[in-house]
């Protein structure tokens, strides 16, 4: 009866582990969202200038509207593309955020950039 016992309960543990496994994997797949994923990254790197009060290129990145409106050179995203978008060339590369400025995006946070961009529909597009 105890060796049963300790089956059942192994066999629970074992099922609670998957499932938590299962989810963390699904969530780890999931397209990113802007609010939850991708618009703190930008108010801890990018909004102090590129936001509310200062728009440097006269780009606003607090909204996916503003994003794919773009500044003065071109929207900041490619949606669908992330290879195509300035925002991750500029990025990529350690042209922003600035040098002076707030600390650069990680590598983490560039391919959850990359993930939230190429999961976009082609065919998004400003309101």
């Amino acid at each position: 009866m105890r060796l049963r016992l300790q089956a059942v309960l192994g066999g629970l543990a074992f099922c609670a582990l998957a499932a938590g496994s299962a989810v963390a994997d699904e969530r780890r797949n999931a397209a990113p969202d802007f609010a939850r994923d991708v618009l703190p990254i930008f108010e801890a790197k990018c909004l102090r200038c590129h936001g509310e009060k200062k728009r440097d290129g006269k780009l606003d990145m607090r909204t996916l509207d503003a994003l794919l409106k773009g500044g003065v050179t071109s929207p900041a995203i490619q949606p669908g593309n992330a290879q195509k978008s300035l925002l991750i060339e500029l990025l990529h590369y350690n042209e922003m955020p600035p040098k002076k400025e707030t600390p650069r995006v990680t590598k983490e946070e560039l391919e959850l950039l990359r993930r939230w961009i190429n999961a976009m529909p082609a065919t998004a597009t400003p309101k």
